[in-house]
């Protein structure tokens, strides 16, 4: 008999309601809990709602930042898997005892950093790579401006958006092992009260003769996705059955399906994504010039 996976949803916000979306598209049952008082009592009385012999049950977690660390705790010691949306903790020692947790449980830990599951990412990635084995990056820079918006207030702007640009930015430094980072400038940019949106990421090389090939990737939703180099100017289709939150998604399900020795293996691997993106918001909240 086919198990049915069922997710529980806590957080029924923006992306709480685009993960239910897209998890009952790829065939998922699901059920929502929104507010502290919901999702606590559910946590507590799991036992009442995980009565079928043939599903299989996860946790989604789309609440606000500042309670990820709770809720992650208390799903894993009830024995769920779980996915939740970035940032895995707003803290590394709180990350670092999560990831931990989830290993003596032996149970999945995925965190949604969706951007690195974007399509427009993951097809551009191959020219960076294939740009940075030709000349030395020179530098690396993430623009991102947000329209004013009530969501992620309980933390600050390093929590609440930066921590997209640090797991990008992990992705791109671990593709390109041979690169000596001493030497590359990296900045970030970022602003949640901009009045207008841009995603941006930059990247210039030191060519020969003094020539400064460039790589730029757009990935502002409003516009079509572009990738431009010094070369090239490619547009890159979307499609909504292939959206990042839907691709990060069939990533953790076929994660659930793997031996769990295997499985462990792969998780802890993604994880280094997400506590390196934890690290760096920690270390840029803290800074002299952190954006509030």
């Amino acid at each position: 008999m086919t198990t049915q996976r069922v997710g529980f949803i806590l957080g029924s916000g923006h992306m709480g309601l685009l993960h239910q979306k897209r998890l009952e598209a790829l065939g998922v049952k699901t059920y929502a809990f929104d507010g502290a008082e919901a999702c606590r009592s559910f946590l507590r009385n799991s036992a009442d709602y995980t009565t079928d012999p043939n599903a299989s049950y996860f946790v989604l977690i789309a609440t606000p930042a500042s309670t990820h660390y709770e809720y992650v705790k208390s799903a894993l010691l009830f024995g769920f898997s779980v996915f939740v949306e970035k940032p895995l903790a707003t803290s590394l020692a709180d990350a670092e005892e999560l990831i931990r947790l989830a290993r003596e449980q032996q149970k999945l830990l995925f965190v949604g950093h969706s951007e690195c599951y974007s399509n427009a990412f993951q097809k551009t990635l191959p020219f960076f790579v294939d740009m940075a084995k030709q000349d030395a990056l020179e530098s690396l820079s993430f623009v991102r401006y947000n329209l004013t918006t009530d969501r992620g207030r309980d933390v600050s702007t390093a929590w609440d958006i930066g921590v997209h640009d640090y797991a990008l930015f992990y992705e791109l430094k671990k593709n390109i092992p041979q690169t000596d980072w001493r030497k590359v400038r990296v900045t970030f940019d970022e602003n949640r009260d901009a009045g207008y949106a841009m995603r941006m990421i930059y990247a210039t090389f030191c060519g020969p003769e003094g020539k400064k090939p460039f790589w730029r990737l757009d990935l502002n939703p409003a516009h079509y996705v572009t990738l431009k180099t010094h070369k090239n100017s490619i547009q890159i289709p979307t499609d909504d059955s292939t959206d990042a939150i839907s691709n990060e998604q069939r990533e953790f399900l076929h994660l659930l399906n793997l031996p769990l020795v295997e499985r462990q293996i792969q998780m802890l691997k993604n994880l280094e994504m997400a506590r390196f993106a934890v690290q760096t918001a920690e270390l840029y909240s803290t800074s002299p010039n952190s954006p509030k």
